[in-house]
């Protein structure tokens, strides 16, 4: 009788235990899912002035565009709306773009991409893996199907700038076009022929009206004039592009806290912060670059934890 007593009491601690354990692992996740919660409604509702400036920038632009069209989605579908609602290139596309001044649109069926007219139909048929909104200069980038690289077409669809590219961004005023060739970046113009030959480690685009361009080399980032010559060295383990005021933001490889620069990259004061605007400083274990939690491979949002982690910390 006592030996059954005693295992009817085990069971019984065994069973709470199990569910304590379980009770724990459910209150963890719902103080997690609190937590996010909170998180975006203050992102959402407890907006600055800076940020109502930046939506109030984007409402300052019209809604139709300048031939009087509205992408619209009906059904999974996108095609474009007049203002009265009417439909105008009926809803078929899985994903549109928006019309150039050329009145080309990129659009993309069920597995490719192609451009229309105003009146919905194919000046260029979809033969392309992917593809980008023509430019000023009448060219836009795309990706041929056959040997999966990137090049430039004209309005024809036919390729001006041979396919020969692992990735290509548009041209941009200037006639300047980022392009990536076996893990590095460089400039072409548009004849095709390299202004800055590939040799920095990640994208980047050039500044208005600065003209300059931060890009990383070494896993540091400097600041190089539109023919790719350096104005400041790879320094930075972060740098800004610059801001209308001629500010920039960086963070140092000494203390790795957040600075202001001026347009060239010179520091303008020896205090340090932990963030300014969305820059934060880097910790040592930051440079893991995965979650110093156990068992977890998310990449490092702030002080060597992911971004779930670094809310329950």
């Amino acid at each position: 009788m006592e030996t059954s007593t005693v295992l009817h009491n085990e069971e019984i601690i065994a069973n709470k235990k199990k569910f304590s354990a379980q009770t724990v692992a459910i209150c963890t996740m719902a103080v997690v899912i609190a937590v996010m919660a909170i998180m975006l409604l203050v992102l959402l509702t407890d907006t600055k002035t800076d940020d109502e400036s930046s939506i109030s920038s984007l409402l300052d632009a019209p809604l139709f565009d300048d031939n009087g069209l509205l992408a619209a989605q009906s059904d999974g579908r996108w095609g474009f709306i007049n203002d009265k609602g009417e439909w105008v290139v009926n809803p078929q596309f899985a994903w549109v773009g928006e019309f150039t001044e050329q009145g080309l649109c990129v659009v993309r069926n069920e597995e490719q991409y192609g451009y229309i007219g105003l009146d919905g139909k194919y000046i260029i048929n979809p033969i392309f893996l992917d593809a980008e909104s023509f430019s000023g200069n009448n060219l836009a980038a795309a990706q041929d199907k056959e040997t999966e690289k990137w090049g430039y077409i004209n309005e024809s669809g036919e390729f001006v700038i041979s396919p020969q590219f692992d990735s290509a961004y548009s041209f941009d005023k200037e006639g300047r076009a980022v392009v990536e060739v076996n893990e590095k970046y460089g400039v072409i113009g548009v004849d095709g022929k390299y202004i800055i030959n590939p040799q920095f480690e990640t994208d980047f685009h050039f500044d208005k009206p600065h003209g300059t361009a931060v890009v990383c080399s070494g896993k540091k980032y400097g600041i190089i004039d539109s023919q790719g010559s350096y104005i400041l060295n790879p320094t930075f383990l972060k740098l800004s592009g610059c801001y209308a005021d001629g500010y920039r933001i960086c963070i140092s490889e000494t203390d790795k806290k957040v600075r202001l620069t001026d347009e060239n990259g010179e520091e303008l004061f020896s205090a340090g912060f932990d963030a300014i605007e969305w820059y934060y400083s880097i910790s040592e274990d930051d440079d893991k670059e995965i979650c110093k939690k156990a068992d977890c491979t998310e990449e490092i949002y702030k002080n060597g934890y992911c971004f779930t982690h670094w809310l329950l910390s």
